[in-house]
């Protein structure tokens, strides 16, 4: 009798076995799926914004004087941080950045990453107008001129989409 039950007991176990190899390969091929689908959107959005990364003089930057358009949208930078961090308007369309910070040392230097423009700085309660020619994702990045540093907070970056 007690042979029986150890033999009962041991194909018990190898089925037990048998089973839990089967699941774990279909876990595994699930897996291997999902990664596959995340690696093809990754690499997706990863090469649609390296085309369309826009190049040199994409944007015309115009001071208060200069700029005589319209604008579309006006983004806010205060605390050493922009308040909206993302955009998204059409080629030909013009952010009106505008430095509120109320205290006068506090000068904004906004870089473009993708070298976009070149830096400028603007005088705090003084406002600035870029106005975006290609289509891309741009991002503006916003330094204490002083020393040439992020501010150190999380709304250092605009990014702005343009189609």
């Amino acid at each position: 009798m007690m042979k029986s039950v150890k033999s009962l007991a041991f194909v018990l176990l190898l089925i037990t076995l048998a089973i839990a190899v089967g699941i774990s390969g279909c876990v595994d091929s699930s897996n291997n799926i999902t990664n596959n689908t995340t690696n093809n959107t990754t690499n997706n959005t990863t090469n649609n914004t390296t085309n369309t990364t826009p190049g040199s003089g994409s944007v015309t930057v115009s001071r208060p004087g200069e700029f005589n358009g319209t604008v579309t949208q006006v983004i806010y930078a205060e605390n050493r941080q922009f308040v909206t961090q993302n955009a998204s308007i059409s080629v030909g369309d013009t952010l009106h950045v505008w430095n509120r910070e109320t205290n006068v040392p506090y000068n904004h230097l906004y870089h473009s990453e993708e070298g976009a423009f070149e830096d400028i700085r603007v005088n705090a309660k003084y406002e600035i107008y870029f106005t975006f020619n290609e289509p891309g994702v741009y991002h503006i990045d916003l330094y204490n001129p002083d020393t040439g540093t992020f501010y150190m907070s999380s709304g250092d970056v605009l990014t702005v989409t343009v189609t």
